[in-house]
């Protein structure tokens, strides 16, 4: 129930959006962008733990070098007598400090505010306020895609807290 509380949130916010988009004057080379970013640790000594990661980010461009953001996360913590994992909606930002364009390296900032929902099998479940914040690079391949690299500073609002600095690596592409 959690669950559907937080993706029915998400598709509102995003739903909300849109007029404000619709506004907005387009870019000329791109209206979308698409990121991918994720990690798997396999620690086997002194714990065996597993720890997955992936992050899917779609943005909407509402002006040249601003793009509103929509994100879903998944993580799964795995180690002896635990087995956890957090699915985590976001709504947030992303500014280019420069035009987007094939060739250049291009700095940004972003954030992001939503929910986290983790199941601690066995222990149950719980949907908690989570934020992110950071900033990084775009590496533009074609006027199209980019290899990205940020470093962001994250925390969600647990019965333990859950804060930390992730560093990225991605592709992303726009269309």
């Amino acid at each position: 129930m959690k669950l559907a509380t937080v993706c029915g949130a998400a598709a509102v916010l995003g739903m909300l959006s849109l007029p404000v988009a619709a506004q907005a004057p387009q870019p000329t080379m791109y209206w979308n962008e698409v990121s991918v970013f994720g990690s798997w640790d396999n620690v086997r000594e002194p714990a065996d733990v597993e720890v997955t990661q992936v992050h899917l980010r779609y943005g909407r461009m509402v002006q040249p070098q601003l793009a509103a953001l929509l994100g879903l996360s998944r993580s799964r913590f795995q180690a002896p007598g635990a087995d956890n994992t957090t699915t985590t909606f976001t709504v947030g930002a992303k500014y280019y400090f420069q035009p987007l364009r094939a060739q250049a390296v291009v700095p940004f900032a972003e954030g992001a505010i939503g929910f986290a929902n983790t199941d601690a099998r066995g222990t149950g479940d719980s949907t908690d306020f989570t934020w992110e914040l950071g900033g990084g690079a775009a590496f533009f391949l074609t006027e199209r895609t980019s290899v990205d690299a940020s470093i962001r500073l994250y925390s969600t609002a647990t019965e333990v807290r859950t804060e930390g600095t992730r560093f990225f690596l991605g592709l992303t592409t726009r269309f």
